[in-house]
């Protein structure tokens, strides 16, 4: 049984549940640990100050990033959700998040699909998500994937590419937040040999974990990225990458995640 699941999104991004009843459920899957990692997104680190005796609420966030035109996501663990220079950078994030709903918005308008920003819920990190389902509730599709893929992804009539910090910059601001950056489900970003040389670069300017569990991954990515993480001596993490009913993700919390002796590294890395 997982101890710790690391990779969970609340209502104050893509997901749909508040931070509250996350630890609740959390709780009564007998999970020891959290992590609350909304993307580009703080606003529901408050949770963290909740204290609770049976389990331990690591404040987190999932930064997105680019190399070289490919998309990356960066974790970041045990951030300081106070310091000003994260603050300022999420700030940025969410003012380029709004700018592309709104070019998102006129292009399925250009398609027959009639929306604008009043139809689309409130979110401090607003999203494609967020127009999917404002998609499903005008009526247009019957299921949220459906929405999502049809429209909202690459190649598709209302794609629009979102601002992306630099790697650099995302390991940065984490680091010097106090955090501990890692690299969010590998497994998506490509296969093949270069996943090495991406994981030494990442490294080299700051990178200090792998995402080896992680419902995207085949076993043999599994066992393949966990051999990595021991190679370049990195912390090892995992994560259900929780969404909630009805997103385009719906694993259970706590169905992916690490257990006890890798937890303990990871509270003794911060410790040292």
């Amino acid at each position: 049984m997982n101890c710790a699941d690391l990779h969970i999104h609340s209502s104050y991004s893509d997901g749909n549940l508040s931070p509250e009843e996350i630890v609740e459920i959390a709780r009564q899957t007998g999970l020891k640990a959290i992590s609350i990692t909304d993307h580009d997104c703080i606003s529901s680190q408050y949770i963290v100050d909740k204290k609770y005796n049976d389990i331990d609420i690591i404040p987190g966030i999932e930064l997105s990033s680019e190399i070289d035109n490919l998309e990356i996501h960066i974790l970041g663990y045990f951030i300081d959700y106070q310091n000003k220079d994260l603050i300022k950078i999420i700030n940025k994030l969410a003012e380029e998040r709004i700018k592309r709903v709104e070019k998102i918005i006129l292009k399925l308008n250009e398609n027959g699909i009639e929306l604008s920003m009043e139809d689309i819920e409130p979110s401090t990190s607003i999203g494609r998500s967020h127009i999917a389902n404002a998609m499903l509730k005008k009526g247009y599709f019957d299921n949220y994937k459906t929405a999502f893929m049809n429209y909202l992804v690459k190649d598709k009539p209302a794609y629009v590419k979102g601002y992306k910090l630099n790697y650099r910059e995302a390991i940065k601001v984490i680091r010097e937040a106090g955090g501990i950056p890692v690299l969010a489900h590998p497994g998506q970003v490509y296969r093949g040999l270069a996943m090495e040389n991406l994981i030494k670069e990442l490294k080299f300017f700051g990178l200090m974990g792998l995402e080896v569990y992680h419902p995207s991954h085949l076993r043999e990515d599994t066992n393949k990225f966990y051999n990595l993480a021991k190679k370049h001596k990195l912390i090892i993490t995992g994560g259900s990458d929780y969404h909630g009913k009805g997103c385009y993700s719906e694993n259970l919390i706590g169905s992916y995640g690490i257990k006890e002796e890798l937890l303990n590294k990871l509270i003794n890395y911060k410790n040292k």
